[in-house]
């Protein structure tokens, strides 16, 4: 995908479905929250890969695809999976998010997009690798680990998915543990905002893919500053990191 096209902060084609794909900002993001943002991304790229072998075996032959669709067409009306519907939600945030120019139905094999009533593209089985990329893309969400914060799907949860859509309507246990906290973009902002010293209004304009360009372009210029003015102090040995005008969009 085209570097300036995604920090710009412009909407992305998405020629395999017939539609565009909004970048949404951080204030949009702020309005549903980091925690439903962050479960969206993740159930939304979801895959088999990351389960157990058992766990796979129980989701039988059903595509990556399938497995969303099961999520999104559950019975709103059945309040024994709640786990189900707390994803079905926030799957259904990020749409919000993302396709703010169309209205949308949940199909048994497809999501169809409508502008005044006119269908005009869809998410189905053979485009929804190519959906899933681009999240991956505009969202960084290949990024592994931001100070011990997991940016890929959360194995126990999938597997939990997992369980109760093979299970269908039996009551399934409520997970037990501490919730994390999730403020990785709101790190972003404070952080730059005092480093580079700039507005917090401004940078909660700014797109995640642009948020995360500058941060990383920040912490590089950052490190060399530091490198070299303790060599002009006479420090020795020091590594010289990657340069700071390098191309990061690799390692994002």
């Amino acid at each position: 995908m085209d570097e300036l096209l995604l920090i710009s902060g412009n909407d992305i084609p998405f020629i395999q479905a017939g539609i565009v794909i909004h970048q949404p900002s951080l204030k949009e993001i702020a309005f549903i929250g980091e925690e439903n943002f962050y479960m969206g991304c993740e159930l939304l790229k979801f895959s088999k890969d990351i389960l157990l072998e058992q766990d796979k075996i129980l989701l039988g032959n059903k595509t990556n695809f399938e497995i969303i669709m099961s999520i999104m067409n559950e019975n709103d009306s059945n309040d024994k999976n709640h786990e189900i519907q707390v994803s079905k939600e926030s799957i259904n945030m990020i749409f919000m998010l993302l396709f703010p120019r169309y209205e949308y139905t949940i199909q048994t094999n497809s999501i169809d997009f409508f502008q005044e009533e006119q269908l005009v593209g869809s998410i189905n089985e053979d485009n929804f690798e190519d959906f899933k990329e681009i999240l991956n893309i505009i969202f960084c969400l290949t990024f592994q680990q931001e100070e011990g914060q997991e940016f890929n799907p959360a194995n126990e949860q999938a597997r939990r998915i997992a369980e109760k859509l093979k299970k269908g309507r039996q009551r399934a246990a409520e997970a037990k543990g501490e919730r994390v906290k999730v403020n990785i973009l709101s790190k972003y902002v404070s952080i730059l905002a005092v480093g580079e010293h700039k507005d917090i209004n401004t940078l909660l304009e700014y797109t995640i893919y642009q948020i995360r360009d500058e941060y990383e372009r920040f912490l590089l210029k950052q490190n060399f500053d530091y490198t070299f003015k303790a060599r002009l102090a006479g420090a020795k040995d020091l590594q010289d990191g990657k340069y700071w005008m390098d191309d990061i969009h690799d390692d994002i």
